[in-house]
């Protein structure tokens, strides 16, 4: 079926995609003006009855883009562009067109349901845009405590001695959440926001099972607060950063997975630096929230931020629409390090070129630009060598390579990741230069390519081939250990659906999930009056004081790779029935269909590891 859309401009004609009605993508067209549209892009001057700008499309010197708002499109006498407000969206924003519908939807403030619709899809739409509003109350909240609050001072002065001032701190909704367990739970009553509400939005904590007038409190207290945006601006999520120095409490606290929030499908800075990123063809990566508002207030304005120190493959998905190269800007320390190394499989398996950029010793981005300016911050950025060629820099000034185990550590480690190089031509160059410079036979390197990964953290981060692995009761005990130890784990595991019925172990680790308390804190009386004796013996055995890199993380690959377990031997089962020969060709058939099902779940359930 083809639609007619008037407003779209010079490609008149788009087919029905997904399952938007034509009525609604017209009512959209309409209820944008493309004057306004686009204005709210860049500045247009007024010209006669039309407008026009600096074409955003090309380079030019003077102005050929106009904007006519009588026929409600656009055209560019330069280089051809044009069409009306979808079309340029889908153009400016790098988007496809039901994606391009959806935006300008968002802007107009028209709710899109789809034609096959459920009630349940209306449950979920209106329980989104509760969300968002509670979020954006609460961002607007933090923010006056920021300004107004006298508690605040401390937050105030230590802004300022990052060098954000009250202008910045505006820009990017930067804010204050008092010590106070209930200040934000009465401002959001106030605005008639419901207790499931706030529990569901991840800003306030409770017991799963919490009813109307149960206690909840708020997860953020004495924190400066970064509200965490999607690409449309809308904030879906916070990040809290302590100001106690000597505090026992996380550093960083981020709000938990939610209807709104997927902490490996966004990208901090986003909203505000995807132009700057396509017209740079190119981002820079940067650790944390302030190392990205210190670069983009000094004018580098190509930075994004990943919600974690390593890249997944959604977000690296996501930043394939704007870029073809990632400049990694992480410390310089070796936990940098680590999450560079990280970073490379999702980045490189969708065919962006990875540089690293190498820090002075003891600087990130916010310090060198204060300390020096952005001016000495971009010469580094312009010295960054890809990810191959800088991991043997560093191993020749490290004197690694200085005897030959050297060379087969340094081999180990960046052959597995010169495998995922799509550009072939690119591989081959990479390769010949690595062989050259370490004076080695390049099929002594291709040998190590075939090889899989060698895990570098001491099991930490444990390849997802290791984890399959695991015995199960293993599996279970290690789950239920970084569950006791990690606040963010317990959140993570509350928002799975269901605990696949391991051997052992899932009623204890759906036990612990429930239970709501501090990082470093003794797990609350009422999580242990609930186990068996046997579950509690298991608890009091497992060291809770013993932290874990990125325990979210690891918690993923095991519950992942005991889920591949299980699956892998319900296939072995139907396939154990087949075999015997007794089966009707109906149900051999059958049986065969199950395989096929259960068999793309398990490649389902495994792409997180090839791509995070």
């Amino acid at each position: 079926m083809e639609i007619s859309l008037a407003r779209t401009g010079a490609a008149r004609y788009f087919p029905v995609v997904g399952l938007i009605s034509e009525e609604t993508i017209q009512r959209v067209s309409d209820a944008n003006d493309i004057v306004d549209l686009i204005g709210s892009y860049f500045p247009l001057k007024r010209a006669g009855t039309s407008f026009r700008a600096l074409c955003p499309f090309h380079r030019e010197k003077s102005p050929s883009f106009h904007v006519n708002p009588a026929r409600q499109n656009y055209h560019c006498f330069g280089c051809g562009a044009g069409g009306g407000v979808l079309r340029f969206v889908m153009e400016y924003e790098h988007l496809d067109f039901p994606s391009a519908v959806r935006r300008l939807a968002q802007r107009a403030g028209i709710p899109i349901l789809e034609e096959t619709s459920t009630p349940e899809d209306h449950q979920r739409s209106g329980l989104r845009q509760r969300l968002l509003a509670l979020h954006a109350e609460s961002s607007a909240w933090f923010h006056d405590q920021l300004l107004k609050s006298i508690d605040a001072a401390p937050a105030r002065d230590y802004l300022k001695s990052r060098g954000i001032n009250s202008s910045v701190a505006k820009a990017w909704q930067l804010g204050f959440a008092p010590a106070s367990w209930d200040a934000l739970l009465t401002h959001l009553r106030a605005r008639r926001f419901s207790q499931e509400e706030m529990i569901q939005s991840g800003l306030v904590s409770s017991q799963e099972d919490a009813k109307p007038g149960s206690a909840i409190y708020s997860r953020f207290r004495n924190r400066v607060m970064f509200p965490i945006c999607n690409d449309y601006g809308e904030v879906i999520a916070f990040s809290g950063r302590i100001l106690e120095a000597d505090a026992k409490a996380a550093k960083y606290v981020n709000s938990p997975e939610t209807p709104l929030f997927t902490k490996g499908r966004v990208l901090y800075g986003l909203d505000k630096t995807k132009r700057d990123l396509i017209e740079k063809n190119a981002a820079i990566v940067c650790e944390g929230q302030l190392d990205l508002i210190s670069a983009f207030e000094a004018g580098i304005r190509n930075v994004i931020a990943p919600q974690g120190t390593a890249f997944t493959g959604d977000q690296a998905r996501m930043l394939k629409r704007y870029v073809e190269t990632v400049l990694l800007c992480f410390d310089s320390d070796a936990a940098g390090k680590k999450a560079a190394a990280r970073s490379l499989p999702a980045l490189l398996s969708q065919g962006l070129l990875v540089k690293v950029v190498a820090l002075p010793e003891g600087e990130d981005p916010d310090s060198l630009i204060r300390r020096s300016g952005p001016t000495a911050f971009l010469e580094v950025v312009n010295q960054a060598t890809d990810f191959f060629e800088h991991s043997v820099n560093e191993a020749l000034a490290s004197g690694e390579l200085n005897d030959s185990a050297g060379k087969s550590r340094l081999i180990a480690r960046i052959a597995p990741p010169l495998t995922l190089v799509q550009d072939a031509v690119l591989r081959e160059t990479l390769l010949g230069r690595i062989a050259s410079r370490l004076g080695l036979p390049q099929p002594a390197i291709r040998v190590a390519m075939k090889a899989p990964a060698v895990d570098q953290d001491n099991s930490q981060s444990p390849a997802h081939e290791a984890v399959e692995k695991l015995n199960p009761t293993a599996g279970m005990e290690m789950l239920c250990r970084l569950a006791l130890t990690s606040r963010e784990v317990r959140a993570w595991l509350r928002g799975q659906n269901a605990l696949p019925e391991f051997e052992d172990g899932a009623g204890l680790v759906n036990k612990i999930a429930q239970a709501d308390y501090e990082d470093g804190a003794t797990p609350p009386s009422l999580l242990t009056s609930q186990l068996t004796a046997s579950e509690e013996r298991l608890v009091s055995s497992m060291d809770i004081h013993r932290s874990t890199p990125e325990p979210l993380d690891r918690a993923k690959q095991i519950l992942q790779g005991l889920t591949v377990q299980q699956l892998t031997r319900e296939i072995d089962e139907l396939k154990s029935r087949i075999a015997d020969g007794l089966l009707s060709t109906d149900e051999r058939q059958k049986f065969q269909k199950q395989i096929l099902d259960l068999s793309i779940r398990v490649a389902d359930v495994r792409r997180p590891f090839l791509q995070a």
